[in-house]
């Protein structure tokens, strides 16, 4: 079993026809959505939530967002709604037709979301990698985070005297020495 299907054999028998019709729905209406329970309802995911659904006890809750609700609005006046979901009543058919009309549409409007903006990638100095040399420590540079690379080199570049340069080297190299600490804060890699 999945975990909607352990979903649906947990409710009340009243709602259990209508949860394995929307569920079934969705699988046909979203097949390249990954199936998954979030916030306790189940759902139905492509790089964010399209749809939940979730029995209530004298309704089959459906929430698509708040999009698919204005855009479906005529032909949802016999139902009961708000901002983000649709009732569908236990003692009324389920609107099949509907229900997957409005998921298609989601799918297909939703805004696929970008990746995280990453800082750009500074360019060692030769100082800097002939310390890292001498002192062993090119490879716990290397492991450290790219954003903890760039901000130990910006911030060893951006000093307007060499001897700040050189102060902020050498505690960028105690640093990777103690292989613990960032920026004079405790730090732990990711294991």
């Amino acid at each position: 079993m999945s975990g909607i299907s352990d979903y649906i054999a947990q409710q009340p028998d009243l709602a259990q026809p209508h949860l394995t019709a929307i569920y079934r729905t969705l699988q046909l209406a979203l097949p390249a959505a990954e199936e998954r329970i979030s916030y306790s309802m189940p759902a139905f995911w492509e790089g964010q939530v399209l749809v939940y659904f979730g029995a209530n006890r004298n309704f089959l809750g459906f929430y698509p967002t708040a999009a698919p609700i204005i855009e479906f609005a005529d032909q949802l006046k016999p139902y009961q709604t708000s901002k983000g979901a649709i009732q569908f009543p236990y003692d009324q058919p389920l609107p099949v037709d509907l229900i997957q009309a409005i998921a298609q549409w989601r799918a297909s409007h939703v805004e696929k979301r970008t990746a995280p903006k990453r800082r750009p990638k500074v360019v060692m100095s030769e100082k800097i990698a002939e310390n890292l040399q001498t002192y062993q420590l090119r490879a716990a540079f290397d492991a450290r985070p790219q954003y903890q690379q760039t901000d130990y080199l910006n911030w060893i570049a951006q000093a307007k005297r060499e001897a700040t340069q050189t102060k902020r080297l050498k505690q960028m190299l105690a640093e990777l020495k103690a292989g613990d600490v960032y920026m004079k804060q405790p730090w732990h890699p990711r294991q």
